[in-house]
């Protein structure tokens, strides 16, 4: 992959480092939470295909509430990250207050609406799902919407932090808020010493103990007086409509991506939910290692993120364009290296998350067929990042309609339409994050992302 022109060796070994920096914290925030999700799904496992297809449900009804989010923390780290670069933190410190205001609102209506509405919502979406899952489902869904206000105050921190440059301090919060998560299931899932035996409820609400904790974290970071953002109950609160639709103009888009994705993967998870619980349970699994990839892929995008807009803040648009695709290169590679193990050891890793036979079967072929995609998802998840942060989120918004509608939805109905199962959907999978990468790839070497204003 090249990359642009840097004047001197020095410059771009600077920049490099400047990557790996903000990178590696983000890359350790997603082991810790991947390695907390592995044992979740391990520990539900343990319940059965039908409780291991609820949580998996129920997840993906949740993950609605992040493209709401969305709207609110993309704007928030691409103002952020130029207001930093540009050397304007008060400006910075009012983008983060009216976040926290406007975001609020959002956090709880969203709250509401899955703790009130959780059996209707299950209900309409997974309507061919066995009933036992569909009532787990809704379950899991009321009880993790009761901490969704704590979950947003933790998400929106991070996006200021991360567009400042503050990569640790998220991932601190993480590795606390994982551990409480991982011991809470312990605890609640199978019932030890004077904690019942709650099955799957107790998975839920170790998560939602594990939400109210980060969010407190949160808080206590943001308001702490110590970070590049720091923020103060003295300040002023009240709405600025300026503030808050410059945000928005960045942060609509990016939801609407965000939208896509959550209304696409629903509509996918539909159609394979129909394919019977073994066949969904084998996917929720293959899902769960294919997961161990996404690391340095979230840890560069989020360096890319606001490494590129702090660079177009400092009015340094090649120094940008540098970061972003040095940013993907180093993921890619390690991605790809993923995708070998992947395609080597596939039985050995899907083994990791449940002991029955059916399940490791079907796992262990689909997560050999994603294998072939895993540098393209990683130019995918990287320059989608760098675009964000340059606020050109309405490509990434388009990018994610035409792969994950125009070709995942519309080819995974085909494939199993014509018999193909578990596989064919997987196969299409495969095609749309090939075909993403691809375009976001594309879309950054073409350069007019350096002349969106935000």
């Amino acid at each position: 992959m090249s990359v642009p022109h840097i004047a001197t060796r020095a410059s771009r070994k600077s920049i490099r480092i400047r990557v790996l920096t903000l990178a590696w914290p983000a890359i350790v925030d997603q082991f810790l939470t991947m390695a907390v999700n592995m044992v979740d799904t391990a520990m539900v496992g343990r319940l059965g295909a039908a409780a291991l297809a609820a949580v998996g449900l129920g997840a993906q009804v949740m993950m609605m509430a992040t493209a709401v989010f969305s709207s609110v923390t993309t704007g928030t780290t691409a103002l952020v990250a130029r207001f930093t670069g540009a050397c304007e933190p008060e400006n910075a410190r009012k983008t983060a207050r009216q976040s926290l205001i406007f975001g609020g609102f959002l956090a709880f209506a969203s709250s509401l609406f899955f703790v009130l509405l959780a059996d209707q919502i299950v209900g309409v979406l997974f309507s061919r799902a066995e009933k036992d899952v569909m009532d787990g489902a809704a379950l899991y869904v009321r009880i993790v919407g009761m901490g969704l206000i704590p979950q947003f105050l933790l998400i929106v921190t991070n996006s200021i932090l991360r567009g400042a440059g503050d990569t640790r301090t998220p991932m601190q919060i993480t590795a606390i808020a994982n551990v409480v998560n991982a011991v809470g299931n312990y605890f609640l899932i199978f019932g030890v010493g004077i904690f019942p035996r709650l099955g799957l409820a107790g998975a839920a609400i170790a998560t939602t103990v594990a939400h109210i904790v980060a969010g407190i974290l949160a808080l206590r970071a943001l308001f702490g007086g110590k970070k590049a953002v720091a923020l103060s109950l003295r300040d002023d609160f009240r709405p600025n409509t300026e503030v808050l639709m410059r945000i928005l103009n960045v942060g609509i888009p990016a939801g609407m991506e965000q939208g896509v994705m959550r209304v696409g993967q629903l509509l996918y998870t539909m159609i394979l939910s129909s394919l019977g619980t073994v066949a969904y349970a084998a996917h929720r699994i293959a899902l769960q290692a294919e997961s161990l990839s996404f690391m340095p892929g979230f840890g560069f995008a989020l360096a890319a993120t606001s490494l590129v807009g702090q660079a177009l803040g400092a009015e340094e648009p090649e120094e940008a364009e540098y970061v972003g695709l040095e940013a993907a290169r180093i993921a890619a590679i390690g991605m790809g290296l993923m995708g070998v193990i992947f395609l080597i050891f596939p039985r050995a890793l899907v083994s990791v998350f449940t002991t029955d036979e059916a399940v490791i079967a079907q796992s262990a072929v689909v997560i050999r067929i994603v294998a072939v995609s895993q540098p393209f998802m990683a130019l995918h998840m990287v320059l989608a990042g760098g675009l964000r942060g340059a606020g050109d989120t309405r490509t990434v918004m388009l990018v994610s309609l035409i792969g994950i509608c125009g070709i995942r939805l519309a080819l995974t109905l085909l494939l199993v339409y014509l018999g193909w199962g578990l596989v064919g959907a997987w196969i299409a999978m495969t095609v749309d994050l090939v075909i993403r990468g691809s375009l976001l790839y594309w879309r950054f070497r073409q350069g007019r992302w350096k002349e969106v204003k935000v």
